[in-house]
């Protein structure tokens, strides 16, 4: 079993958005065991305990960015689907984004080697309408699984046969003095991971963190509530 844990920041500059998402995954036993020494992550340099904690964890990381025009990227614009009636144009981004990231991680962990079976998602709270967040819940348990199956179905293997995601829950910030548990750790490191994916992306050779550019792909998905195609420039 593995837990999943992502977080999401903004940079705007230039009439264009920049949605950064990162996500880390874990094999739930491997975390368990090292539990108590997860606090010591708070210690500087954080990049570098963070970097460390993935090595010894056997986890893998994925650093996603989705630069969006103002054109497209609208904040006051309402999209609407069957089961969705209403949902902010920047919810619905966000929700791509999201949805792309969760698949590309599961791929890196197919990739590296690892089956997967059942999957816990963790993520900073988003407040999304009651429907938006049912159809977010059915795209990942549903979409993703059954694409990530088939990717590894084309590649003649067996190590995604069982992969399924089970909890998709948000997870709230520790109150002060609190001590925070696994799952606030768990998306405090995906927060870092966000926060210094630039100084991430110039550092080459580290297999534990990916970066994928999701530009052209949710663009394109949210293009079609405009009218045009996915497949259209």
């Amino acid at each position: 079993m593995h837990y999943l844990f992502f977080d999401e920041s903004y940079l705007l500059a230039s009439g264009q958005t920049t949605i950064v998402m990162a996500a880390w995954a874990v094999e739930q036993d491997r975390l368990n065991r090292h539990v108590q020494r997860l606090p010591d992550l708070y210690r500087s340099p954080v990049m570098e305990a963070i970097k460390s904690m993935l090595q010894s964890l056997d986890a893998q990381s994925v650093i996603a960015t989705a630069r969006l025009d103002a054109t497209l990227y609208r904040g006051g614009e309402i999209d609407g689907t069957d089961d969705i009636p209403a949902m902010a144009r920047t919810d619905n981004a966000w929700s791509a984004c999201s949805v792309f990231l969760v698949g590309s991680l599961i791929k890196e962990r197919f990739e590296a080697g690892h089956e997967v079976g059942t999957v816990d998602v963790y993520f900073d709270p988003k407040s999304l309408k009651p429907e938006h967040a049912e159809a977010l819940r059915g795209t990942f348990r549903q979409l993703v699984v059954s694409e990530a199956r088939r990717y590894a179905f084309q590649r003649g293997s067996n190590l995604l046969r069982k992969l399924r995601i089970r909890r998709i829950e948000p997870v709230k910030k520790p109150n002060t003095g609190q001590t925070p548990d696994k799952f606030q750790i768990g998306t405090w490191v995906a927060d870092k991971l966000c926060s210094h994916s630039e100084q991430i992306g110039r550092t080459s050779g580290n297999s534990r963190i990916r970066s994928y550019d999701l530009s052209d792909v949710v663009k394109k998905t949210v293009q079609q509530f405009d009218g045009k195609s996915f497949h259209e420039d």
